[in-house]
């Protein structure tokens, strides 16, 4: 599984960066397209949900993120 940062909906908060266990995530230093800092998947191999076979087991990235804007795709998805 890997974790996919939409930055239509990210408003740079930077929530992710703070609660992840693993510190998968860091301050974006480049403005989206809405002017925010968003922030970045700096470390996805980090991940408790790296290698997990559609199984995820943290999520607190997603449950704390208040604009839903991080979710999980299959690495085969990514390669299509």
């Amino acid at each position: 599984m890997r974790t996919v940062i939409d930055l239509k909906y990210c408003k740079g908060c930077n929530i992710c960066v703070y609660i992840c266990p693993k510190k998968c995530y860091s301050k974006g230093a480049d403005l989206s397209e809405r002017g925010y800092f968003a922030a970045v998947v700096s470390s996805p191999e980090s991940c408790y949900n790296h290698k997990r076979e559609g199984k995820l087991i943290c999520e607190l990235c997603t449950l704390s993120c208040p604009d839903q804007a991080i979710s999980w795709k299959a690495e085969e998805e990514e390669k299509k």
